[in-house]
Parts: C-alpha cells; sequence; structure tokens
C-alpha cells in the first residue's frame, strides 16, 4: 500500500508546461493574464514557458492592452514574445505588444507591465513595451512606472541574440531594486541584451524616457562580447553593485550609429559599488561616472566622431584602469572639452589611450601620491624633462589638426632614471608630443600646456590717462616653455609670461612647449579715466588757533592690481603728508596727487579755515551729602563730543580728572567747590562751579550754651546748619518735653522756652537735616 502511495505522489508532481496567449484582451482565457496565473499556479519546480499565437496581423491585433497590472511574475518562467508568428516589428526583434490602457489601474506603488519579487530564473523575450509613462491618468511622479521592475531577483535574462525587447516611452525601462532595506537580499546574475531601450521598433526613433536602467544588482551583465549581444540605449543607465560589466553596447548611437535625439540630449552612465567593467562600447554625447567604486576597469570604448559633449568623471574611487598596455584596451576620446576628470580618488591607472581634440585629456582634483613629470625640452630633436625617478612615461604624439596638443597617437614608454631626468631624441619636427606618468598605480595629468584659468593667475593692470601703461601677467603656468602674446588682429606683439606697455584693446597669449600651444582667453583692456572719489569726504576745519583740522574719506580709483602713492602738499607746496587722510592741519590750501602705473591724478584744493568752535558751558546742580564720603558730579545732558575736565580752582590749570561721559567721583571731608569745563580738540568751554556741602556732625555741634547777656555764647551754634534751609532741630529735657523747635535754624535757641529762660542742666537734641540722611542727635548742656 505504501509503495503504491509513493507512485501515486510521484506522478501528481507539477510537470514542465507550455500556456500560450492567443488573446490580446486584459483578461479572460487565453490572456497573458490568464497564461501568468496558471503559471502560478503549476508551481515554479520546473520550468514554465509562455508562448504567443496571437491572431491576426498588423499593430493592433498585436497588441495586448492592459486596464489593470498583471499577477506577479513567478520563478521558472520564460515569458517569449518571438515566438508569435509572423514578421518582427520594425527593425527589433520584438513581436508582441504589451501597452497600458490610459486609465490603467495598479495596487501599491509599483506600476509595472511585467512585476516580479523575490522570483528566479525568469526569461523574457521578443516584447515591445510601451507607454508606462507621465500620460496615463493615475500617473503620480512619486511612483515607479516601468516596463520591467525586479525586487531581490536571481537569474534574471531579458532579451538574447534574435530575441531582443524593447522599451520605450517608460518612466524607466529596467528598473531593479531591493524588496527590504532592513535585509541582506539584492537583485543577483541579471543578463539584458540585444534590447532596443528608448529607441521604439525602428531602431532608429528616439523615444525618450527617464532611466533606460536603474539596476541595484551584482554580477550581472549588460550587452555582451558577440556583436548580437548589444543593446541600443538612448537614455540614462544607473547601476549600484559588486561584480557589474557593461559591454559592447551603443550609447546615443542608434542602430545605423546616428544620432537622432535632440540637440544637447545625452545619456549619463553611471556605477556605484566595486569591481565595475565598462568595455567595447560604442558612445557619443556620453557622460560617464564612477562615484564611490572600488576596483573598476574602462577599457576600449570608442567615441563616435559625430559632436557631442563625452566625459569620464571618477569621484572618490580606489583602484581603476582607464586603458591598458594592449591597443584592444585602448579607450578613444576626441573632442569635447575634457575627457576624464579625477578627484578625491586614488590609484587610477590612465594606460595606453588615445584622446584628441579636448581642451584637458586628463584633469586630477584633490589627488594624492601621483607621481611628477615636467617637460624642460621639447624641440625638432628632443622631447625630455624631469620626474619621479622610477616612473614609467607613455608618450604620445598628436597627429591631428587640433589646435591644444592630446595623447593621440601612441608611440612608446620610457622609465625615469634615479636621478629624475628622463629624454627620447630622433626626428620630431613634425611631431607634437606629450605625455603621461605612471608609478606605483597612480597616473599623472597629461603634459599638455596648462593655462591656469584662475582669476587669481591672472595679474592685470587696466591703462589709465590714455597712456600705454597697461600690462597682463600669467601666472602657475604649467609645461611651457615659451609665451607669445597677440593682439585681436593676430598681430605679434612680444613673448615672455608678462606683456607691458601696451594700451586698450584685445590681446591673448599663446602657450607652447615644442609644437604644442594652448591659446589663452583673451584679456580685454579698457582705458580708465581716473579719478579721486569723495563721495565720502570729510573735511574738519581747524579751530582755536589749534592744529586740529583733517580731511578723510577720499578713495583711490578701482584700478586692478594698482599700486596708489599718495602726495598732499600745501599752498606753499610743502610736502604735508603720504597717506588718503590727514589730521593735524592746520589753516590753509591742501592738494593731493596720486601717482600710479605712470599716471599722476590731481585733487584739490581742499581749504582748511580756523573756524570758531563755540562750547557750551557745562550744566551741573550743587549737591549736598549727608556725612563724608563719595560724592558723584554728574555733567546734565553731557555731549559725545570731546571730554569733561574737573578742576579745583578757577586758576588751575591742570585738571583733576577727564571724563568722556561727564561723571566724576571725589571723595570729601568738607564743604567744596570744583569747576567744570567740556575739552574739544583742544578748545575748552568756560568753567561751571559747582558746591558740594557735606552734612553735620556731633564734632561742629556746640555742646554747651551760657545764656547770661555777656555777648559770649549766648545762642546755640551749628556750624554749617544754614546750607541746610529745611533741617528740623529738636531740643528736650530730661523728661523729654520739647523746649525748641525749628525748621531752618533761622533763629538759633538762646535757653528760653516761651520766653521764660529754662533751668541749667542738660538738654536733649534732634537734627534732621535732608530726607535720606541719618538723624543726627547729642546733649546740650545748659549753664546760668
Amino acid at each position: 500500500m505504501l509503495t503504491l502511495f509513493l507512485a501515486l505522489a510521484c506522478c501528481l508532481k507539477a510537470l514542465p508546461a507550455v500556456f500560450v496567449v492567443s488573446s490580446n484582451a486584459d483578461s479572460g482565457n487565453g490572456t497573458l493574464r490568464d497564461a501568468l496565473t496558471q503559471a502560478a499556479a503549476n508551481g515554479s519546480a520546473t520550468q514554465d514557458v509562455i508562448n504567443f499565437n496571437l491572431p491576426g496581423s498588423g499593430t493592433q491585433a498585436l497588441t495586448i492592452k492592459l486596464f489593470t497590472q498583471l499577477p506577479e511574475v513567478t520563478s521558472n518562467l520564460i515569458i517569449d514574445g518571438s515566438s508569435q508568428p509572423g514578421p518582427k516589428l520594425g527593425n527589433s526583434d520584438a513581436k508582441v505588444y504589451i501597452i497600458p490602457d490610459v486609465s490603467y489601474t495598479f495596487p501599491g506603488t509599483k506600476a509595472a507591465a511585467l512585476l516580479m519579487t523575490e522570483t528566479s530564473n525568469v526569461d523574457i523575450y521578443g516584447l515591445c513595451i510601451k507607454g508606462y509613462d507621465s500620460k496615463l491618468a493615475n500617473f503620480n511622479g512619486n511612483l515607479l512606472f516601468t516596463a520591467i521592475s525586479a525586487y531581490d531577483c536571481v537569474n534574471v535574462t531579458i532579451g538574447s541574440p534574435g530575441k531582443g525587447n524593447v522599451f520605450a516611452d517608460n518612466i524607466y525601462g529596467i528598473y531593479g531594486g531591493t524588496a527590504s532595506l532592513t535585509d541582506s537580499k539584492n537583485n543577483t546574475n541579471f543578463i539584458i541584451e540585444s534590447n532596443f531601450i528608448g529607441y521604439d521598433e525602428s531602431g532608429t526613433n528616439v523615444v525618450e524616457l527617464g532611466y533606460a536602467i536603474d539596476l541595484t544588482a551584482d554580477n550581472s551583465f549588460i550587452g555582451g562580447p558577440d556583436p548580437l549581444d548589444r543593446n541600443y540605449f538612448a537614455k540614462n543607465i544607473t547601476i549600484t553593485g559588486s561584480g557589474n560589466s557593461l559591454v559592447n553596447n551603443s550609447l546615443s548611437l542608434d542602430i545605423h550609429q546616428h544620432d537622432m535625439r535632440e540637440s544637447g540630449a545625452s545619456v549619463l552612465v553611471k556605477f556605484n559599488g566595486s569591481n565595475a567593467q565598462v568595455r567595447n562600447n560604442d558612445f557619443c554625447a556620453t557622460l560617464f561616472q564612477f562615484i564611490s567604486v572600488s576596483q573598476f576597469s574602462f577599457t576600449g570604448n570608442r567615441q563616435s566622431t559625430i559632436p557631442g559633449s563625452c566625459s569620464l568623471y571618477i569621484s572618490n574611487c580606489s583602484s581603476g584602469y582607464i586603458g591598458g598596455d594592449n591597443d584592444a584596451d585602448m579607450n578613444y576620446f576626441n573632442n569635447d572639452g575634457g575627457a576624464i576628470y579625477s578627484t578625491e580618488s586614488s590609484g587610477i591607472r590612465v594606460l595606453k589611450n588615445s584622446i584628441a581634440c579636448n581642451n584637458k585629456a586628463y584633469t586630477i582634483s584633490n589627488g594624492f601620491g601621483l607621481p611628477d613629470i615636467n617637460v624642460l625640452v621639447n624641440t625638432s630633436t628632443e622631447f625630455s624633462g624631469t620626474g619621479s625617478p622610477g616612473a614609467k612615461v607613455y608618450i604620445y604624439n598628436d597627429n591631428t589638426g587640433c589646435s591644444i596638443c592630446n595623447p593621440v597617437e601612441f608611440l612608446g614608454t620610457l622609465t625615469i632614471d634615479p636621478t629624475g631626468n628622463w629624454k627620447i631624441t630622433g626626428d620630431f619636427s613634425n611631431k607634437k608630443l606629450v605625455a603621461n606618468a605612471l608609478l606605483n598605480g597612480y597616473s599623472s595629468e597629461y603634459t599638455q600646456p596648462v593655462i591656469s584659468s584662475e582669476e587669481a593667475d591672472h595679474d592685470i593692470v587696466q591703462p589709465s590717462c590714455n597712456l600705454n601703461n597697461g600690462s597682463i601677467t600669467l601666472k602657475n603656468l604649467k609645461n611651457i616653455n615659451q609665451v607669445s602674446w597677440y593682439n585681436n588682429n593676430d598681430q605679434f606683439i612680444k613673448n615672455g609670461n608678462s606683456l607691458d606697455g601696451v594700451g586698450p584693446g584685445v590681446y591673448y597669449a599663446k602657450c607652447f612647449s615644442g609644437s604644442c600651444s594652448a591659446r589663452s582667453m583673451n584679456f580685454t583692456l579698457t582705458n580708465f579715466d581716473l579719478e579721486i572719489s569723495d563721495y565720502n569726504l570729510s573735511k574738519k576745519n581747524a579751530h582755536c588757533g589749534l592744529k586740529n583740522g583733517s580731511i578723510k574719506g577720499l578713495a583711490v580709483p578701482n584700478v586692478p592690481g594698482a599700486t596708489f602713492n599718495p602726495v598732499w602738499t600745501n599752498q606753499d607746496g610743502t610736502i604735508v603728508g603720504n597717506t588718503m587722510d590727514l589730521d593735524n592741519l592746520g589753516p590753509g590750501t591742501y592738494m593731493l596727487s596720486l601717482n600710479v602705473n605712470q599716471c599722476k591724478i590731481p585733487y584739490g584744493p581742499v581749504v582748511i579755515t580756523d573756524a570758531p568752535l563755540v562750547i557750551p558751558t557745562p550744566s551741573i546742580n550743587n549737591t549736598r551729602l549727608c556725612a563724608p564720603g563719595e560724592a558723584s558730579i554728574v555733567v546734565k545732558n553731557p555731549s559725545a563730543e570731546g571730554v569733561y575736565r574737573l578742576y579745583d580752582s578757577e586758576n588751575t590749570m591742570s585738571p583733576l580728572q577727564e571724563q568722556a561721559g561727564g561723571i566724576f567721583k571725589v571723595e570729601l571731608t568738607k564743604n567744596t567747590s570744583f569747576y567744570i569745563s567740556q575739552y574739544i580738540d583742544g578748545c575748552e568751554s568756560d568753567l561751571t562751579k559747582i558746591d558740594i556741602t557735606v552734612g553735620l556732625s556731633t564734632l561742629n555741634i556746640a555742646n554747651a550754651i551760657t545764656p547770661n547777656a555777656d555777648g559770649v555764647n549766648d545762642y546755640w551754634q551749628i556750624t554749617g546748619i544754614e546750607n541746610y534751609p529745611k533741617a528740623a532741630v529738636s531740643i528736650f529735657n530730661r523728661n523729654g518735653q520739647l523746649v525748641f523747635e525749628s525748621k531752618g535754624y533761622a533763629k538759633p535757641f538762646n535757653g528760653t522756652y516761651n520766653n521764660q529762660k529754662l533751668a541749667s542742666g542738660v538738654y536733649y537734641y534732634i537734627i534732621s537735616l535732608i530726607a535720606g540722611c541719618a538723624v543726627l542727635s547729642g546733649s546740650l548742656t545748659l549753664i546760668r
């Protein structure tokens, strides 16, 4: 019984199946949707095939129009549009169209004709997928609209010779991402070949899209060694991961090797990751980028002769090969600005390449460990210079008619000797030689004549006063042994790094290294009608008969690179200063002369007069102190000009203090008078007197009285009480009875109370001077 059960189980296992698409409807029997559903139900243990046998002919019959998203593609499945009977579409291998209706809907955020997640062993052939773009009603710029989307898939083949696909008019042709950012899964082993991406089925008509490929994957191959493996790309490619290759593709060039795109269009090919290979591709108007890539090679790639900006940009990379020592590995760049640019990278080897008609064949920014190479002699019989000992020198001839020498034709190599010298000799009369050096896995720039474009490396003095006194000096020149200057009529003027003694005009330099030359930018010199600006002139007249006038704020003309030498003279022609600002001037007439670049610029006269200076007398209130101590003297509404001075006498020449804010601090033990003035630029105001009254103490209050009418001590004396007209004075007998009271003490105490003589004895007083001062108290003895 057990044996029979096992045999039945084996027979029930899913078998390979072929599902045929015979209807171009969105859904129903025989549709692509039905085939994908049946393939999923059949399991993925064995490989299933979806073939096509749509009835009829012509575009409409061969078009599957989708209204909703198809089921996801499952593992071990071949979708073979090339199985459709009949001719291929245009010049492509595709035979079946898949196009979304404008009302197309989809679940989630992934809109794709064919979507797969964590599948393996999927082949897609012979399909022309169009229209996953912004024209769809449900388009959202934040969503992915793609022909094919794959997430964490393995062993996916898209196209093959004779079975290529067409992906046109989609936001993405092929998108490969990761389903989860939290796991280590990734797309692996993708093969993409024999497709038109960005071109329609004609292979020439460009239907622009955002990205041809945006693929995060490892160990994937785009193109292949056979000519039939070639993909044709009209738009951008981004590849992230390890072990990926882009080989034998056509970039920006259609099947006839023409660029039929709109003017200025280009393809960006960008790699991130490690172990990237870009080899044997044909391109025009293509910008290659390696960003943060460790170990890459760029070999055997050829730029078309069709004009279009092309370059190779390397940033934050390590261990890269550009070209090789075999001819088959040489890259070919021509025309268009700069070929190779490297920044923040290490171990970049630029070996045998052919680069023509570029302003700068190889530019390095923020590089390190680079070998040195300099050309000192470049004649018809010798090419020699200095460099890093042991470095390998690659020598080239520029056999083109381009104005700038480039490493076009490889001639050979040599090694810099231990003393740091290198040299080759021969007949170089018809050659334009350049070189670069390689040492320890690092390549130098080429020895093209280099003229810095930095403004700081151009010293320009504009001519002035209609004289031939302008000049231009070039600095930081490299690989240049002669500089020749010309005007805009191409007339030779002189040799040398500096052009001087010239007037207004347009000039340029040709910088030579042997037969190689570089032309500088045009420099325009314009005559300056030099004037001294008095927009901020500040003139202060002298006063009080002193030399305290000034002239300030005159500005020199704006002449880049000029040095000015100001000279001031007075009415007698005597030099009184050599700076733009003058101080300590007395009354007089002054002239300024600026001498710059053989040009004399006058200004003036500036007249300084002896002007009266009226300084108001300081306003200050008298002050009273309750007791000896520190007193503050405060000027009312002080001026910000000058200082205030404090004197102890009207006739004293030297002040006790000087204060800018008009506040003085003094220590006093008795009533004192001070005198205050304001002092500005040697002039002084009239003095203001201030009296400071110091409060009484028991020491200056009499403690006895003898009212016997003998004219001596008949009244109680309180010294200084007259300074306190509001003082309150009270006297009490020993019983606490008030016997005297006065406000201001105008009538002093005479020993009586209600006109009756008081008895001899001890009495007690209380004196309150002013609010805020302590009360004075003590005893008073009355003697008769």
